[in-house]
């Protein structure tokens, strides 16, 4: 760590309205690695550790300290004097690695006290947030080691957080086997944290946002006003308490490609504009939108019928918020490919979330390839919109109301109908090794906040979608019993 801290050079990072628009949410990832061969000198303690503080040296924004300047407005500051330092922790476990895997890795069975962060970015004991939180435990007999990595959206997206962890891989590596090609390769690896690349990168053409997503962002809320208003401390004490996760249950599932690709053949026949493109995982996103909406009226139906006071419930809640006549689907997509700046190395934030209205009254139809091409073209034009001057016309808009980033969080909160997905099909998940192979399973924590859904990558030598689903237990107990989803996915827990 010393090495570390004498190769820190005082600077300041302010913050892009981008990295604002998930900040109070962590990015928590765990790593599983076995230890196959059953060698002593299996992922060292010791040569982890000084890796770490290499790697720490390409990324030195993770020892900076939030400087917040209210309305949005956020510097990461790097002080050589007054660092940040990263939570390093190291335990040992009692559990054996191949316990994990006949549990398939399902949480109850992961060593007490691995995940250190939650889904919401709050201060540590310090009083300061962490912009980096790691947990290594080594399994009983050495069998295994489970890393625990989190870090803050403040500062990273999927991109930064798994181009780290795959440095801190290579870079571990190399001290263990002394590889100079591999050294060689590594010190050319380029990571910019420049924020003023992406307004750089700004076309000068402009397009017009989606309604929809004005209308989230311009929308009057006098508590997201005041959340915009508070600290990243003291909105993360708030939001903590908010119990975004109560009452949440997460699964997650595995989809085949062939047979996703199969649905998708399906889906195009019945797609009238030729020209869209259709992806895969458009038509899986289509089909979880549909399936949660047909979810919550299932809900609706047996509130009905439970009794007097839950329909009452039900009846002055649509009389003060209004009857859900959609479902607002907010997509993320990467600003880095639409800027063209996606081999650049850039480590801030790069998502933005496309915002649409969806009617139930087309979600809720019973499931079939001629049902599904109409909520598939929703998804494929909102990906097919998603250019340069698209961008360019958000961040206009962020620019102009630095406040704005609670605003989403309010309006999901107040409308339970609402889904967030993003797509991390294409982060390097399966890409950080240490010196003793690939991790054999890459997962978030157990419960993430409600109606969040992820696509991540399979495991080496897989090409299925794995597909994490966060919803509330009345809504997730139809999913897991709707027979088209048990027809295409298999739980995996």
């Amino acid at each position: 760590m010393d090495k570390f801290v004498s190769t820190v050079e005082n600077h300041e990072i302010p913050l892009h309205p981008l990295d604002t628009q998930a900040a109070f949410l962590n990015v928590p990832y765990h790593f599983f690695y076995p230890n196959t061969n059953q060698s002593d000198d299996f992922m060292p303690n010791d040569v982890l550790r000084d890796s770490f503080y290499r790697a720490l040296e390409r990324f030195p924004i993770l020892a900076g300290y939030l400087r917040s300047e209210g309305t949005g407005k956020t510097t990461v500051v790097v002080d050589r004097n007054d660092l940040n330092m990263p939570e390093y922790l190291e335990s040992t476990s009692n559990v054996l690695f191949s316990e994990l895997q006949d549990a398939k890795f399902h949480h109850s069975s992961w060593p007490n006290g691995l995940s250190t962060t939650g889904p919401i970015t709050v201060a540590s004991a310090n009083g300061r947030i962490k912009l980096m939180n790691v947990h290594v435990v080594r399994l009983k007999d050495n069998t295994g080691v489970v890393i625990f990595v989190s870090m803050p959206h403040y500062v990273v997206d999927g991109t930064g957080f798994f181009s780290f962890v795959e440095l801190w891989g290579k870079l571990c590596t190399v001290e263990r086997t002394l590889d100079t090609v591999l050294m060689q390769q590594t010190d050319e690896l380029e990571f910019v944290f420049d924020r003023d690349l992406i307004s750089r990168s700004l076309p000068t053409e402009r397009k017009p946002l989606g309604t929809e997503t004005v209308n989230v962002y311009t929308g009057f809320s006098p508590l997201a006003e005041w959340l915009a208003w508070l600290s990243p401390n003291t909105r993360g004490n708030v939001l903590s308490k908010a119990k975004f996760s109560s009452n949440v249950v997460s699964h997650t599932f595995r989809v085949p490609q062939q047979s996703l690709e199969s649905l998708r053949k399906k889906v195009c026949v019945h797609v009238d504009d030729l020209e869209l493109k259709v992806d895969a995982t458009h038509v899986l996103a289509a089909l979880i939108s549909k399936m949660v909406a047909q979810a919550h009226k299932k809900c609706e139906q047996n509130d009905q019928s439970a009794g007097m006071i839950s329909t009452l419930v039900g009846w002055v809640s649509r009389a003060v918020f209004g009857a859900e006549t959609s479902q607002s689907l907010n997509l993320l997509a990467d600003v880095r490919h639409g800027l063209n700046i996606a081999d650049q190395g850039y480590m801030g934030n790069g998502l933005i979330p496309h915002n649409t209205q969806c009617s139930l009254s087309v979600l809720e139809t019973p499931t079939d390839a001629e049902t599904l091409a109409a909520a598939t073209c929703i998804v494929s034009k909102i990906y097919s919109n998603a250019d340069g001057p698209l961008v360019a016309s958000f961040i206009d808009m962020l620019l102009a109301r630095p406040s704005c980033f609670t605003r989403p969080m309010v309006y999901l909160a107040r409308h339970p109908k609402s889904l967030v997905i993003t797509n991390e099909t294409g982060f390097k998940l399966y890409k950080a090794d240490f010196g003793d192979g690939l991790p054999e399973w890459v997962c978030t924590i157990p419960s993430f906040v409600a109606n969040f859904i992820g696509f991540l990558p399979s495991p080496p030598n897989s090409s299925d979608i794995v597909v994490n689903i966060t919803l509330k237990e009345p809504v997730m107990k139809h999913i897991v019993n709707n027979e088209f989803w048990r027809d295409l996915a298999t739980i995996v827990y």
